[in-house]
């Protein structure tokens, strides 16, 4: 009996076996998010690929996807020179500009149920009745506001509710080409923009408008492709390029999405869900999902392995989602069309963006909760569970959830509601401690003053600052007031000594350390999980320690008198305020909001500042320089640090060549022997 149960298990475990390997080998690619501090982690599968979009229809090379309110389906395709539309069964309903048609590249259906077609090889936009008429041909524009030499190549097409149109056109880097329905030139829409760098900076400061059109100016790329959303705001996408890759325009052609989004080079289309997603697909088969403020979702898909699997591409050229979330992804090389289906834990992110996105953060929790249960690491959920708790007035709740995603600007706010709460619970306290604090202090005074009983406790102080290694140490307060008078005694009296010094570096470092760990949340960029101590000491030191180096040869040959000990000493009492005030400036950032963040930023800047004013009085007092000599060694110096780090990486690489060299020939005896 018992051999009978074990036979019959293992023949189930057996007939299972294919079922199982076919679940979990059915999605040719995996799926991947951001987590909350930005690295991308793979996440559960979004969409699953069920099958082709089968149609009665020949489909030769699809070049665009287009479905209307209805759910209609319209397929541009420049092989059979038509555009196609569907129902979504696949029975083909009515084909658009037979015999009239060159190279339909984009398709689009306005709320008239107008079809334009951008034809590329005809150089024209059409526009058809919903029974596929004939209504109007949009040609090149005779504007001479458009351009002698502009090109009108049509690619793609959208068109807002107002009935204007906005055309793709080859190599138009005047941006969009903006026309109305009768035809007219409206204008050019939507320019992008070139990375900001130096130059342009510098441009910008000194040159007025008119002089910027005499200067020749870096031409900005073309934008490749665009889509509508239901609002009417234009997106578009622009390939080969890493700078504002993804746009999303308001009325005034300015940018709503961040400038660095993405840096995807070769995105290919990009499409609008109903409740504001932003889809786009690469050359390579990727599709990337987004919400509607930016927040990268999903990336899926791939290139076609010759697997011929459904879920990968060989050449994808167009994607569009319909009303139920369903993706459909053109393949030119293959002529067809793929549809991906979201997953339940995709719609139930998506019904808690829908929610999240008209504000309503409480509704949607339930929705996060679950998004987290099955992903801890998805940052956008521990955003809106944050906005949640907030919403809730459970601060502390939103506190810890923003910090889990990141999110300085909802720390902030929930932080300003805790250090409120807290002040109006405990504000009487404090003033009546500081009062008696004020009045104890008043009475050890007058006490002093009458019976001396703080006599002992100042006698044991001045027992201690007349110990040698303490009274070089405290020395340092001395370079507050009097730097000038300071590093004279520390060259010409020995006032201090490399010990006193060595342990002020040493002091440096634990503060550096203290500042990574105890700079408020708002304030550090820093992951602490990464913190390699050898690292960050290398990271503060080795700038320092060069220059010392520099200066000191450089001063050698430029007469300076400073010595090597000099240099060594006087650049650590150089950063005195830097040692005396970097760790409460530390501990205070933590009771700021953004709101407050310049007290830490400016703090910040004053003590930088004024330890290179200190630093620039040692080396000209050091070496006994004028002030333009002391310009020029720093200069030098700097020049010198510079050539510095050249040798040693030319030795590195040498090095490192040579230990190769020396391997491979071992390597090559060991084989022949």
């Amino acid at each position: 009996m018992r051999k009978t149960f074990i036979v019959v298990f293992c023949l189930l475990l057996i007939g299972l076996f294919p079922i199982l390997s076919s679940a979990a080998s059915s999605v040719p690619y995996k799926t991947e998010t951001l987590s909350a501090d930005g690295n991308v982690i793979e996440t559960q599968t979004a969409y699953v690929p069920i099958g082709i979009f089968e149609n009665d229809a020949e489909i030769v090379s699809p070049e665009h996807v287009f479905i209307d309110d209805h759910d209609y389906i319209y397929i541009a395709d420049s092989g059979t020179q038509l555009v196609t539309k569907f129902d979504e069964q696949g029975n083909e309903l009515l084909k658009f500009g037979e015999g009239l048609l060159e190279q339909p590249q984009g398709v689009f259906v306005s709320h008239e149920n107008h079809v334009y077609v951008a034809d590329y090889a005809a150089e024209k936009v059409f526009r058809f009745s919903e029974d596929g008429e004939l209504l109007k041909e949009y040609a090149r524009p005779d504007s001479p506001l458009f351009g002698k030499r502009t090109t009108f190549k049509p690619q793609k097409i959208s068109v807002d509710l107002r009935g204007n149109l906005y055309i793709i056109s080859e190599g138009s880097t005047n941006g969009i080409i903006q026309m109305n329905q009768d035809g007219s030139f409206l204008g050019f829409y939507g320019v992008n923009n070139s990375r900001p760098s130096i130059l342009t900076f510098l441009q910008d400061l000194i040159t007025t408008e008119s002089q910027k059109a005499s200067l020749f100016m870096k031409v900005p790329p073309a934008p490749t492709n665009i889509a509508i959303d239901e609002k009417g705001l234009i997106y578009t996408i622009t390939s080969g390029t890493d700078w504002e890759v993804i746009r999303k325009l308001n009325i005034a052609g300015a940018n709503m999405l961040p400038s660095d989004l993405t840096d995807v080079t070769n995105l290919r289309d990009i499409s609008i869900g109903h409740i504001g997603n932003i889809y786009t697909i690469g050359n390579d088969g990727k599709i990337y999902e987004y919400d509607r403020f930016g927040n990268l979702l999903f990336i899926f898909g791939g290139k076609e392995d010759e697997s011929n699997r459904n879920g990968l591409f060989m050449q994808p050229s167009s994607i569009e989602v319909d009303n139920l979330g369903r993706l459909y992804i053109a393949d030119k090389e293959k002529g067809t069309i793929q549809v991906f289906e979201p997953t339940d834990f995709t719609a139930k992110l998506h019904e808690g963006l829908a929610l999240y996105a008209e504000g309503f953060y409480v509704e949607s929790q339930d929705n996060w909760t679950e998004i987290l249960n099955l992903n801890s690491s998805f940052g956008l959920a521990h955003t809106a569970m944050g906005q949640a708790f907030y919403k809730q007035q459970l601060y502390d709740e939103a506190l810890a959830e923003f910090i889990l995603a990141e999110n300085k600007a909802g720390y902030s706010d929930a932080y300003w509601e805790i250090r409120q709460r807290w002040m109006q619970e405990n504000l009487s306290k404090v003033f009546v401690i500081l009062v008696g604090f004020f009045i104890l202090w008043s009475a050890v005074k007058f006490a002093d003053k009458k019976k001396g009983v703080l006599q002992p406790a100042r006698d044991a102080w001045t027992k201690v600052k007349s110990k040698k290694l303490v009274s070089e140490l405290l020395f340092i307060l001395k370079f507050i007031k009097h730097p000038i008078d300071s590093f004279y005694y520390v060259k010409r009296t020995n006032t201090v000594s490399v010990l006193s010094a060595t342990i002020l570096y040493f002091v440096l470092f634990i503060e550096y350390l203290l500042t990574i760990y105890w700079t408020g949340f708002l304030f550090s960029d820093r992951n602490l999980n990464d913190i390699n101590l050898f690292m960050e000491m290398a990271t503060l030191f080795v700038p320092i320690f060069l220059f010392i180096v520099a200066n000191y040869l450089v001063s050698t040959i430029t007469d300076g008198e400073g010595r090597f000990r000099d240099i060594y000493i006087g650049t650590i009492y150089s950063l005195v305020p830097v040692i005396l005030y970097l760790v409460p400036i530390t501990i205070v950032s933590n009771a700021l909001t953004i709101n407050e963040s310049f007290v830490y930023t400016f703090s910040m800047q004053i003590i930088i500042v004024w330890s290179a004013v200190i630093l620039f009085i040692m080396i000209q007092e050091i070496h006994n320089f004028t002030f333009f000599e002391t310009v020029r060694n720093i200069l030098v110096t700097i020049f010198a640090m510079l050539i510095i780090i050249l040798v040693f990486f030319v030795i590195y690489v040498l090095l490192d060549q040579v230990i190769e060299f020396v391997l491979s020939i071992i390597q090559e005896v060991i084989l022949r022997v």
